[in-house]
Order: structure tokens, then C-alpha cells, then sequence
């Protein structure tokens, strides 16, 4: 049906075609299910709730590289300057708004980059060495001129970068595009060219001495000693297969045990496979109704996401590794955030969640200054208040939408756990394996993400559990966590050199 009595496209094309009482649905199912047979209108049914039609997918193309086509195409390429002087500047989409395609969505534009943490807008990315050569720190301002064109823009110092190199992310800087995109970042497209669209060499880039606050919800990438994400190389974990036994023993406690004789739930997070791309993250934000709060409130750290992906960094600037850690509610089965709530809203279920009762809240914090984690959110504001109708459709309705000054937080997506549960007892049956899908789970592409019942033997979540590798974080301070990760091991090519003191890594190396 038409939004505030609009009319579609095809609706108008036809008004100007001739037709005197255009009928979108009438049109679309003319044009492409002409039956009226029960067959017809079943097929159509099925295309509608699938959203393709059957039949008109590309043909399948399977391409052969040409190794000489390529070895023509890298001679054909201008060699790299070899002077210290210039700095090269590398064009890259974003991996939140592309080239500018998705930039009037606020999921994306709050979304944190994978490795910098950066949200709503763009930055000149630069190594350590580059940055210090500029006399440059993260925040400040530069101004980088190419060919015609020169933009400002604060700087993000990455470790990791080419030295002598600049990463620019396309699609920021928009005008006229809508209240989210107009203003955010800056347009690099004035430094591109027809003949080098996807690098350059910067002939001037020099610090304005201006200073510009990123949006950034990662401030540093230091463990602190502690054993948060775990990783080793191959042949350490072969040598040492239980290196993480240490941090996943029960601790003792004095607290008694929550609910003995029920089944558990409990999530499994393989950080091997786990590519950073943020993708569970917008899964739990559509989800679960979570706001975006808008570049100032990122700055004083308001983000409301429930689920992040913490990037920790092991080894030298130049050259280091990174470990990709999906940080959730923990759902601790001794959970320190449950002792100190004065008015009970946070409160422990007969199956393991760590529940979170909006109405009894009263905003106090104890909770969230208890949570080793750091995953609690405060809804500082009412951030749905304004929302209008039309958007309000993109709620989810099984869940609630929080006013201000209550606490949020995972909730293993408890909305399809229950009703699975409500299923269940009505066909008078168990949950089966499997029944039971968390949001990230279900959108994470490499499968790194595992829920399930702790009792159902043959599932992933389980068996990735008896692994020697599987580790709780924070382990020691005996918060008993549902959530359990297993750890990265790396495997490196024997070509190439191991910089000194980098055999692996359990938290302590940067």
C-alpha cells in the first residue's frame, strides 16, 4: 500500500502512458504473473514472500584467469615512486556507506569501521612512521591536495598502514542527500582522476594546525596484561594445545548455584574465523530496536549498540596482527551486575539469561559500573521520540522500544527464545537442536557466532566448547560467563620472516 497517499513509479509511468486509473498491483501482476489460474496465484504468492521471481537470475559465470593478461597489466602499471618525499593516496569505497550509496542510513553511517572504530565520516588513515613524519596525531587536520583538487580532513593513525600512505574512504562529504548524510565527512572524489582512480600522489599534504574530533568507540587497542583475546601460531598450539586451560577452570565461589536441573543457553565465538565485518552488529541493531545516537553522542562515548567488535593488535606498528572479538553480554552465571541493582531489574532466568526488566529500572548505573565487560548501555535520551510513522514500521514488534533513562543490553534475542518455548509447549515437545537462532548468529557469513541449548550435544556450540582452545574472558574474576570464545591461531607462511618476539600472543603484546 502507498506511504501518506504517494503513488508508485510504475503507477506514474502509466499515467503518463495513457492509462487513466493506474493500479500499481494490478500493473506488477499483469506484467509479471498474468494467470489467474490458483497455480498462477500461488507462484506469485511464493514470489512476493521471496522477493525474486524464479527464472530471472544471470547465468552462472565461472571466469579463467589469463596469467598473461595480468602479467601485461602489472608492467603496464607506473612503478611507485622510490623517493622519500611523496606520499601515495589510495581511494577505497567505505565499508559502511560504499561510494556514497548508503549514506543517508544511520545503521551504517554509526556502524564502526573494522579496524579504526570509526563512525560518521572519513579520515586520512596513515601509518605511526607517516604520521610522525607530518608531526601529525590522531584528530588533527590536514590538508592533502592531488592534481586540481585538495580536501581537508582529520587524521586516524592505523598501525598496520604502508608506510608513505594515505587510505582515503570514498562516499563522505555528501550535500543535499537528507538530514543523515549532508555534512558528514569529507568528499575525496576532487583528488581522483579519470586516468588513476584508485591512487594518487598527493603533491602537498600539510598539518593546518586545526583539530577536528572523531567519532570514534574504540580508543586504544592495548590488552593491559590481561587475557582478553587469546592467539598463538600454529606451531605453539600443536606443542601447547591448552594453553587457554588456565582461563576457563571454575573458579571457587561462595555463592550458591542460580538454578540447578534446567537447561542452560549459551553462545560459543570461534575469533579464527571471525572477519570483523560488523555484520551481526547491524543483525542485533535491526533486531532489537537499538537507536543510533548521532556523531555527537559517539564522541562522549553514548553509543547504544549492544553488540561490538573489539580489535586488539599484537606485534610491531609496521607489520602487526589483529584479533577480531565480538563483545557481548556475557550472561554471567555469577553476575556481578545483579547484586547491586537496589530495585531488582536485572535479574537471572531459570535458563541462564541475564534478564533485563526495563520497567522496574530506575537508571542507577550500579549495573553498568559493575560489568567488567562494559556492555551495558544507558539510554541517555529518547532517541525513538521522534521517529516518524513511516519509519516506525522498521521496528521490530516483538521487542520493546525503551524510553529514557533505563539500561540496556544483550538479551540473546529472548523474543525467539520464547517463542520457541510458547511452540514447543504447545506441540508438547523439547526444543530441538538448532530451533533457536540469535540475530548475529543468523547474519554472521563465516558462521564464527554459535548458540544453542548447552544440553544439546551434537550442536557446534557445544562441540566448539570441548575444543582445548576454548577460553573465558576475564575469566578469574569468577563471573562464570555463558559466553565463551576459542581462541586465534595463526598460521603463517614459512616464507616469510617472524619479526623477533613474535612466536604468539596471550593478551600481554600489544
Amino acid at each position: 500500500q502507498p506511504l501518506h497517499a504517494g503513488i508508485t513509479l510504475i503507477e506514474l509511468l502509466s499515467a503518463f502512458a495513457g492509462e487513466p486509473e493506474p493500479d500499481g498491483h494490478r500493473l506488477l501482476r499483469t506484467r509479471y504473473a498474468p494467470g489467474v489460474t490458483d497455480d498462477a496465484t500461488a507462484a506469485w504468492q511464493a514470489s512476493l514472500q521471496r522477493g525474486v521471481l524464479p527464472g530471472t537470475a544471470f547465468a552462472l559465470e565461472v571466469p579463467a584467469l589469463r596469467l598473461s593478461a595480468a602479467e601485461r597489466a602489472a608492467l603496464a602499471a607506473p612503478p611507485g615512486d622510490p623517493a622519500p618525499g611523496p606520499i601515495e593516496l589510495m581511494f577505497e569505497p567505505s565499508p559502511a556507506v560504499y561510494d556514497g550509496r548508503f549514506a543517508t542510513i544511520p545503521w551504517l553511517q554509526e556502524l564502526p569501521k573494522p579496524f579504526d572504530k570509526l563512525t560518521w565520516g572519513n579520515a586520512a588513515r596513515m601509518s605511526p612512521a607517516t604520521a610522525a613524519r607530518l608531526g601529525v596525531r590522531d584528530h588533527d587536520v590536514v590538508r592533502i591536495a592531488a592534481g586540481s583538487g585538495a580536501v581537508q580532513l582529520p587524521v586516524r593513525v592505523q598501525p598496520g598502514c604502508a608506510d608513505r600512505c594515505i587510505g582515503l574512504e570514498l562516499g563522505y562529504g555528501r550535500w543535499a542527500a537528507g538530514p543523515v548524510a549532508d555534512g558528514v565527512g569529507s568528499n575525496v572524489y576532487p583528488l581522483r582522476s579519470a586516468a588513476r582512480p584508485w591512487f594518487a600522489i598527493a603533491s602537498a599534504v600539510t598539518a593546518t594546525g586545526e583539530h577536528r574530533p572523531l567519532a570514534i568507540t574504540q580508543e586504544h587497542v592495548l590488552q593491559h596484561g590481561r587475557a582478553i583475546a587469546l592467539s598463538t601460531v600454529l606451531d605453539d598450539y600443536r606443542r601447547d594445545p591448552e594453553f587457554t586451560r588456565t582461563h576457563w577452570q571454575p573458579e571457587p565461589t561462595m555463592l550458591p548455584p542460580q538454578f540447578e536441573n534446567f537447561y542452560q543457553w549459551g553462545m560459543t565465538i570461534d575469533t579464527a574465523i571471525c572477519s570483523g565485518c560488523s555484520a551481526c552488529v547491524i543483525a542485533c541493531q535491526a533486531e532489537n530496536n537499538v537507536p543510533t545516537v548521532g556523531a555527537e553522542d559517539v564522541r562522549k562515548n553514548r553509543e547504544m549498540h549492544w553488540l561490538r567488535i573489539d580489535t586488539y593488535y599484537e606485534g610491531p606498528d609496521d607489520d602487526p596482527r589483529f584479533v577480531h572479538q565480538p563483545m557481548l553480554c556475557q550472561h554471567c552465571e555469577n553476575a556481578p551486575c545483579e547484586y547491586v541493582c537496589p530495585v531488582y531489574a536485572t535479574q537471572h532466568s531459570p535458563d541462564g539469561l541475564n534478564e533485563m526488566i526495563y520497567n522496574r529500572c530506575i537508571g542507577t548505573r550500579f549495573c553498568s559500573n559493575n560489568c567488567p565487560y562494559k556492555v551495558r548501555r544507558f539510554n541517555w535520551f529518547n532517541f525513538t521520540r521522534d521517529t516518524p510513522r513511516s519509519l516506525q514500521l522498521q521496528f521490530n514488534p516483538g521487542v520493546t522500544v525503551r524510553a529514557r533513562g533505563v539500561m540496556e543490553k544483550c538479551t540473546y534475542c529472548v523474543q525467539r527464545i520464547r517463542t520457541a518455548d510458547i511452540a514447543a509447549r504447545e506441540q508438547r515437545r523439547d526444543l530441538r537442536p538448532g530451533e533457536v537462532v540469535t540475530a548475529c548468529q543468523q547474519a554472521c557469513p563465516t558462521g564464527a557466532i554459535q548458540f544453542g541449548r548447552l544440553d544439546h550435544d551434537g550442536t557446534l556450540n557445544v562441540q566448539w566448547r570441548g575444543e582445548p582452545r576454548h577460553y573465558a574472558v576475564l575469566h578469574q574474576l569468577g563471573t562464570r560467563p555463558h559466553t565463551v570464545y576459542l581462541a586465534k591461531i595463526w598460521n603463517p607462511s614459512p616464507e616469510l620472516p617472524v619479526p623477533p618476539g613474535e612466536s604468539g600472543g596471550t593478551g600481554e603484546d600489544r
